[in-house]
Parts: structure tokens; C-alpha cells; sequence
């Protein structure tokens, strides 16, 4: 994965998200980071436009669940470094998870 293919898929999230065509699946790990860290959705999707490539962590790989791909960001916010799941399919841009990181991470651009 090179700096210019992250980049190119945050543009679209991006713009997705500025026309209001993203959603935060409503999962109780994601809505639980969301309470642990502080933020509500408004916040997080503040969070989701100031993301750039040296948040980049891992992707494109395959969903698991549904067709198409899901790119992984992890993002410093105070004191928490907090891994972030997105793709883009027709529903729009789809943030899939949001809570603090658990993992090891690669952040290749960093």
C-alpha cells in the first residue's frame, strides 16, 4: 500500500461524510469506545474528517461479513490511541469500529 492509495480513499470518506453519506455501525463495543473516550457521534465524525494517511494501519482487506474491503486507522485522541475500522460500500461510508486500541499496529507512515 502506497501514501497515495490512503489518501485517495480518505478523500472519498471524506467527502461521504461532509454530504452526511456515512453511519457508525451501532455496535455495543463501538458505542461503549464512543462513552469510554468521551465523544458522541458528532465528535467522532470530527474525528473521522481530521484522519490522514500516517493514521493508515492496515488495508484494504477483506470483510469478513459483506463484499468489499475495510481499511484500518489507528488515531491518537488525548490521551488514547483509538483504532478506527471504515469502508465504503452502497450504504455509504460505514464505520465499522471505534474504540480504543487493542492490538499491536503497523502504522507504516507514521
Amino acid at each position: 500500500m502506497d501514501r497515495e492509495q490512503v489518501e485517495v480513499f480518505l478523500r472519498e470518506v471524506k467527502q461521504l461524510i461532509a454530504v452526511g453519506d456515512w453511519r457508525m455501525v451501532p455496535r455495543r463495543k463501538n458505542l461503549a469506545g464512543l462513552a469510554d473516550l468521551g465523544l458522541t457521534l458528532q465528535s467522532a465524525k470530527k474525528e473521522l474528517l481530521g484522519l490522514s494517511y500516517w493514521h493508515y494501519d492496515r488495508g484494504p482487506l477483506p470483510d469478513r461479513d459483506r463484499d468489499g474491503d475495510v481499511w484500518e486507522f489507528v488515531k491518537p485522541i488525548g490521551n488514547d490511541r483509538v483504532y478506527i475500522k471504515l469502508k465504503i460500500d452502497s450504504r455509504g461510508c460505514v464505520c465499522m469500529s471505534f474504540h480504543r486500541s487493542q492490538g499491536p499496529t503497523t502504522l507504516p507512515f507514521k
